[in-house]
């Protein structure tokens, strides 16, 4: 897909990370993480991936393994958020969190880094709202509906890492869309931000490292 040029010199001035969790519920004290998939974009490249199951220390509701498809077999093995706190916080140092319904992943994501021992404040980009803003004509703007309109390929729907995929390809192809003015100006009315001081600090925990393999699938 190619990028309409001026504009993609918006998307050099920020690093971005794009992330989807999947979880065990809706409510961010009592639920965890089972899955998370995230992009990390840098002078508007794709520079890292990440994807992993992630265990939430008590079975998953039938009812989320029936949306996701994720059952206990794909967690039982899988490393506790703690364990991949670390590597996971790196990936989000200095940028935009992006995620579909902004809000709800990145609740998710302060409270197991906050389990962990980590501080976890930073600026975020809903690109529901992005999508409104852009794409005023249309009603919809659920995932399924940008997929669907934009004939975005998504493999695994409601998982963690090809739905991450499809935001990479929305900011791509609003890129395309729209000349560098209208792309700023629509980020620049969706994006939350948070002072630099508040952001991103250093991890409280001080236990010795982790080692783990990641898990990919």
């Amino acid at each position: 897909m190619a990028y309409n040029a001026a504009s993609l010199n918006f998307m050099l001035q920020r690093n971005f990370t794009i992330v989807d969790v999947e979880t065990t519920g809706g409510n961010a004290l009592s639920n965890r993480v089972i899955e998370v998939g995230i992009l990390r974009i840098e002078k508007g490249e794709l520079v890292q991936k990440y994807r992993s199951f992630v265990n939430p220390g008590f079975a998953i509701p039938e009812f989320i393994s029936g949306i996701t498809g994720i059952t206990d077999q794909h967690v039982k093995s899988a490393p506790y958020f703690e364990e991949i706190a670390e590597d996971i916080f790196s990936l989000f140092e200095d940028s935009v969190l992006v995620a579909h319904n902004s809000m709800f992943d990145y609740k998710f994501l302060r409270t197991e880094f906050k389990r962990a021992g980590w501080e976890f404040t930073l600026p975020t980009l809903c690109t529901v709202r992005l999508s409104r803003v852009l794409y005023p004509k249309y009603k919809k703007h659920n995932l399924t509906a940008l997929i669907d309109r934009f004939n975005f390929s998504c493999q695994n729907r409601h998982r963690a890492f090809d739905d991450a995929k499809v935001l990479w390809d929305f900011l791509k192809l609003i890129h395309k869309d729209f000349d560098p003015v209208s792309v700023t100006q629509a980020i620049d009315r969706t994006i939350k931000k948070v002072p630099p001081k508040k952001q991103l600090k250093a991890g409280l925990n001080t236990e010795p490292e982790i080692i783990y393999e990641e898990i990919f699938f």
